[in-house]
């Protein structure tokens, strides 16, 4: 597996060639191996029913495997009397169902497994939890319920709830599932804190743009496998299995085949305003990106050509869009080889909205062009 020079040779946690078939038999893992490493945060990928849920469940010691085994700092789990309780006070897990406990206070939900562990004095321990609350700004609401909680509230409040037993690593299943994007942002902000903190962390998403602002390796799972592995860079910018390049290609921002024939631009402009406000872009920006993509898509490319392929991809953190757009066919730069007046009218027009605008001639049959806003 892939690891740092800076990766214990031990890790942290390991499975070791698991199968099994979950009881309702919508998930099941193959002769599965995994390795992470001590400050790894690792990305698992893939379509759902694919293995992620179980195998996070295998690797939290939820779920005992049919065959193999799962690891923990290079020791087998042992299973019986107790092993596998005792095992998991070294991991922690926070699905994205979140089971709190309705009838407990937020302070109550997170006192509730170190107290039952016993490993400290309760004194010691609310301290811990007061900051951890603090730590994810949930101070204010320590005495209020979970269902009066925002989505995004609950969220966080699993997530430091797995961390009150101190745990070795973090299992996240899909942390920024079905919320609003304010919500979405503070969960992945929380994240982002605690890995600066050294924390190890698996976790899986479908979110590619937040599996490239902070994992260091992706692992790609299909039909419970481990289809592909690699850094974030070789997986998703280079992937080589044709169902990894699929993935990522419908996942991956925007990402939208056009035809000139069918092109319905207001249509679009629905779509594209619920992709860049879901990205939480400031209305000028959305208002920019809207008309860069009318004036070269309208007015520069369909007059010549009759198919695209285009994506966006937004900075999560600094705001920056990024759009490709590629077509079939012989050399033809809009920049340059403009289809009429109209055409040369509205490349003034997108060289005042956009930071850079770039043609690549075309290598394998590919025309290409880069957009920055």
């Amino acid at each position: 597996m892939n690891t740092t020079e800076s990766n214990s040779a031990v890790p942290v946690l390991a499975a070791r060639r698991i199968s099994m078939q979950d009881r309702y038999s919508t998930e099941r893992l193959r002769d599965l191996s995994l390795e992470i490493y001590k400050g790894d945060i690792v990305a698992l990928i893939g379509a759902s029913e694919n293995g992620k849920r179980l195998l996070l469940r295998c690797l939290d010691l939820l779920e005992r495997p049919e065959g193999g085994n799962v690891e923990l700092n290079g020791e087998p789990v042992q299973w019986r009397h107790g092993g596998a309780d005792r095992a998991r006070k070294s991991i922690g897990m926070a699905f994205s169902r979140e089971s709190l406990f309705p009838n407990l206070t937020v302070f109550g939900n997170m006192m509730i497994a170190p107290v039952d562990a016993a490993e400290s004095e309760e004194g010691q321990i609310q301290e811990r939890v007061k900051s951890l609350l603090k730590f994810a700004g949930l101070s204010g609401v320590a005495e209020a319920m979970p269902p009066n909680l925002t989505g995004g509230q609950r969220r966080r409040l699993a997530i430091i709830r797995a961390l009150a037993l101190q745990p070795q690593i973090l299992l996240l299943e899909d942390p920024g599932a079905n919320l609003l994007p304010e919500e979405r942002n503070e969960v992945y902000a929380l994240i982002h804190a605690i890995a600066k903190t050294g924390m190890t962390i698996l976790f899986s998403t479908r979110d590619l743009d937040f599996v490239r602002d902070i994992a260091t390796r992706v692992v790609f799972m299909a039909d419970g496998m481990i289809r592909e592995e690699g850094t974030t860079k070789e997986v998703l910018d280079h992937p080589q299995y044709d169902r990894t390049q699929a993935f990522v290609r419908r996942n991956s921002g925007f990402y939208r085949e056009l035809n000139a024939r069918t092109f319905d631009i207001y249509e679009f402009d629905g779509v594209l305003e619920a992709f860049s406000s879901g990205k939480l872009l400031p209305p000028e920006k959305r208002r920019d990106l809207r008309k860069a993509l009318e004036l070269l898509l309208v007015r520069m490319l369909f007059p010549r050509i009759s198919r695209i392929v285009l994506s966006i991809k937004v900075n999560p953190i600094i705001g920056d869009i990024n759009v490709n757009i590629q077509y079939p066919g012989t050399e033809f730069d809009p920049l340059t080889q403009a289809a009429s007046t109209d055409a040369v009218e509205a490349k003034t027009e997108l060289l005042g909205l956009v930071k850079s605008v770039k043609y690549s001639t075309p290598v394998t049959g590919k025309n290409e062009l880069n957009m920055a806003l």
